[in-house]
């Protein structure tokens, strides 16, 4: 089998804490001879800590599924926004009080007011915080738009003139933006290929609206924690604590290791 993980809420917890035990179980899960991956929407960049703690060095996703590593760090899969797609999808809001917005390009984040709170978690991260400015041309890995009033105008406006586009819309307020042909599902695809996998031997679990299309082509899916999107828990198999609770541990531990030991 191989197993799918979301790494926020799902096997890290809210304060970004990986437990020992879920990264020893999944260790043990690998020495059992099952495999097991990554898909996030985290860069690369914030990605690397726990892949380290996973041990996982090939075989995964960042970025909503937009970058999928396979076999020996080969790329299978790097797409970004164009410049003409982040110019148009910022133009309406660029002066709209009530609108903010991060243009996410690898190691940079460039926003409409660093100094907004909104966006302090970059400090944190060791990324740059730029001012964005008209006329920039950047190739992103995603918008995110945040707004005190909801982001309906803002799903309108990507549905009219960029419905080829993907969105995910948080619990939060918070709205992500990402290049098409980018979703977690399509990059779980590339990676059980890789590995020799199919859809029948794999097992997802996530909890939020990016995870949707991993579950949904995933054999078996398993929604995590009591956060879980109500989109993802319409699709999944079986609904498990958060990882504060391990509950991908007590999972592994009987639905894996049990099967192993009879």
């Amino acid at each position: 089998m191989l197993l799918a993980f979301d790494l926020d809420n799902t096997i890290v917890t809210r304060s970004a804490e990986l437990p020992k035990a879920i990264a020893e179980s999944l260790a043990k899960v690998r020495e059992e001879g099952h495999g097991v991956t990554v898909l996030t929407g985290r860069p690369p960049l914030t990605t690397m800590a726990y892949l380290e703690q996973l041990e996982i060095t090939e075989c995964y996703s960042t970025n909503h599924g937009s970058y999928v590593i396979g076999k020996a760090g080969k790329v299978l899969r790097s797409n970004r926004l164009r410049p003409e797609d982040v110019t148009g999808l910022l133009a309406p809001f660029l002066h709209e009080s009530h609108v903010e917005y991060a243009c996410i390009a690898q190691d940079t984040v460039y926003v409409k007011n660093p100094n907004d709170e909104r966006w302090s978690w970059a400090q944190t991260q060791n990324r740059h915080l730029r001012l964005y400015e008209e006329g920039l041309e950047l190739h992103a890995d995603k918008l995110v738009f945040s707004t005190l009033t909801g982001n309906t105008e803002i799903k309108a406006h990507v549905a009219k003139n960029h419905a080829e586009l993907l969105t995910y819309a948080w619990n939060d307020g918070y709205l992500e933006v990402t290049s098409p042909n980018s979703d977690k599902g399509s990059a779980l695809a590339l990676i059980a290929t890789e590995l020799g996998y199919t859809a029948s031997e794999v097992i997802a679990f996530g909890d939020g609206p990016n995870d949707v299309t991993m579950l949904s082509w995933a054999g078996r899916s398993i929604a995590v924690g009591p956060h879980v999107h109500a989109e993802l828990l319409a699709v999944s198999d079986e609904h498990i604590a958060s990882p504060e609770e391990l509950g991908v541990k007590t999972w592994i531990e009987k639905n894996i290791f049990s099967l192993v030991n009879h």
